[in-house]
């Protein structure tokens, strides 16, 4: 009679146990994170599903030390952008700091990569941009919603020919279809060698000298938005241990040897 009450008791217990705590709460391992992502080789490349490159190595470190599920979902660059203003999905990598998108998304605070801006031009042309005024006399290929340096993103006068992806801006410099592009370095000078443009193209004599430092952010709308100092403290030792710099290496040597 006393084990049956005592089951009694540890069902009702069991049983407000579950409509207090649910499912989704009992089961840390199933803290599902979803990650906007776009094809930008070295650091995201997306082949049938297959996802490689230097973002989605340190989304996997963050992940194991953060005990998080990563569901990367593909989009166009300005769509990752709006998905993390809008709150659909939880984080981005590959990120430059600009005002606009901090009123939308946290921004952990150290860079786990640093490039910088170039131009590019055809091959013998270097001479064509030698100072920034220069930029006013041609048309230059950019990617949309992308952040480069402050003066050239707000600078109206300057005629931007805008494109989606990347690898656009190679094929359209490569038929004259403008006369520059603008692009960071860690990124296109890897992508200009992996399609075989190495010859086609140079960089422009003038150099803005300006730093690009990626950043992982975490939508203000993410339910992870409260734990952006966990975050912080990952990106901290996954950088300071020299991950990112080995995860790099791996791929720019592989493009050099190839």
């Amino acid at each position: 009679m006393v084990l049956i009450i005592n089951n009694k008791k540890l069902f009702i217990f069991l049983f407000f146990i579950f409509l207090l705590f649910p499912k989704s709460n009992l089961h840390a391992q199933e803290r599902v994170f979803k990650v906007a992502i776009d094809n930008w080789p070295p650091f995201r490349m997306i082949e049938n599903k297959n996802y490689s490159g230097i973002d989605f190595d340190v989304w996997r470190e963050l992940a194991k030390c953060l005990n998080l599920k990563l569901n990367f979902i593909e989009f166009p660059w300005a769509r990752c952008l709006f998905s993390m203003k809008k709150g659909l999905v939880d984080g981005m990598a590959g990120l430059a700091k600009r005002k606009d998108r901090e009123t939308y998304m946290q921004y952990t605070n150290l860079p786990y990569y640093t490039c910088s801006t170039v131009f590019y031009v055809l091959k013998e042309k270097s001479s064509l941009i030698q100072k920034y005024e220069d930029l006013y006399k041609y048309q230059i290929g950019f990617v949309r919603d992308s952040a480069y340096f402050d003066r050239f993103d707000k600078d109206t006068k300057i005629q931007k020919y805008p494109v989606v992806k990347e690898f656009q801006l190679l094929r359209m410099l490569a038929a004259s279809r403008f006369n520059a592009f603008i692009g960071t370095d860690c990124q296109a000078d890897y992508q200009i060698v992996q399609e075989k443009y190495q010859n086609a193209f140079e960089k422009a004599r003038y150099k803005p000298g300006n730093d690009v430092r990626l950043y992982i952010a975490v939508s203000k709308k993410s339910i992870y938005s409260k734990e952006l100092s966990l975050f912080n403290q990952t990106i901290k030792q996954i950088v300071e241990q020299g991950k990112v710099r080995d995860y790099a290496n791996a791929y720019y040597t592989h493009v050099c040897k190839d």
